[in-house]
């Protein structure tokens, strides 16, 4: 079977999404796991590498990853170009792309083997920064339908990390513990759960907290909570984003912000309406994969 892309890595499920919108657009994608993910995103086919033990084993994942690189016109790396790459551009001719995701940049996680792409994309705009000339592809998300109905009670604010370190969880947990008896609310702290049952306590949250971190950029959890209709807190920078609902916090006013939203209920459908337009525009997987395939097309 022949494909249009190959998506080698799925970081936080960006690749299947990307993946769902280019199929929509005509454009058969093929979305390889390459290391075990708590969250347990979809994929088509899951070629363990880095990770797994057996020398032998990733030689035959190679193998089908080669194969697979064969009968694709675009192979599209996430996270970083994976050093399995310099072999694989020996049996290959279409172009490699890379995806930055966070980490693999700034910390130079998986930032090596740059000279082998055709095209380097940033999945935030603050990448800009280690990547110059990459393009930005906001992260298409989409969410299924969950019941939010609950029994009365105060309102709810959750944290959903998928790394407690990166996304500035502690500083979090202790901004919503100075706050004490100053406003009547339950903290819900969700981590080491499936992307689905994260997503199903989500649906049960008045207000979302994404991150506090110096990056001034959202994650794939705000974009979430806006499409549910919540109220997202993020230490945004609003220089990256045009017109973007998300309420900005600093590690100096997260008290003050969260207290303040707490404070006027009345906002929170307004609000909750802006970010279901925003990122129903932005993060929509059929116009984010059209955006991607204008990228492809000017290096095919």
């Amino acid at each position: 079977m022949r494909f249009f892309s190959l998506q080698l890595g799925n970081t936080a499920g960006v690749a299947w999404n990307l993946a769902q919108g280019l199929s929509g657009l005509g454009r058969q994608s093929c979305v390889v796991e390459l290391e075990d993910q708590p969250q347990r995103f979809p994929s088509d086919i899951s070629l363990h590498m880095a990770t797994e033990p057996n020398a032998l084993l990733r030689w035959f994942h190679f193998a089908r990853i080669a194969h697979l690189a064969q009968s694709s016109e675009v192979v599209h790396f996430h996270f970083g170009i994976r050093p399995f790459a310099r072999y694989l551009r020996k049996v290959c001719r279409a172009p490699f792309f890379v995806h930055y995701h966070g980490s693999d940049l700034r910390a130079h996680e998986a930032d090596g083997f740059r000279e082998l792409a055709a095209g380097e994309f940033i999945a935030t705009p603050d990448l800009k920064a280690w990547c110059p000339n990459g393009v930005w592809i906001p992260n298409p998300v989409s969410v299924p339908k969950l019941d939010s109905s609950r029994a009365t009670g105060p309102p709810i604010v959750g944290h959903f990390p998928t790394n407690r370190s990166r996304k500035g969880t502690e500083k979090i947990l202790s901004a919503v513990r100075a706050l004490g008896d100053r406003a009547n609310f339950r903290f819900l702290l969700v981590e080491d759960e499936t992307h689905v049952a994260a997503l199903t306590k989500m649906a049960q949250c008045d207000i979302v907290i994404d991150q506090l971190t110096n990056y001034g950029v959202y994650g794939n959890v705000a974009v979430e909570g806006m499409l549910m209709g919540k109220v997202v807190l993020s230490s945004v920078n609003n220089a990256f984003y045009d017109r973007c609902p998300v309420v900005p916090i600093t590690e100096d006013n997260i008290q003050s912000q969260l207290l303040t939203i707490l404070e006027s209920s009345d906002r929170w459908s307004q609000i909750g309406r802006l970010g279901i337009e925003y990122a129903s525009t932005v993060h929509d997987p059929y116009r984010v994969a059209k955006r991607l395939l204008d990228e492809y097309d000017k290096k095919l």
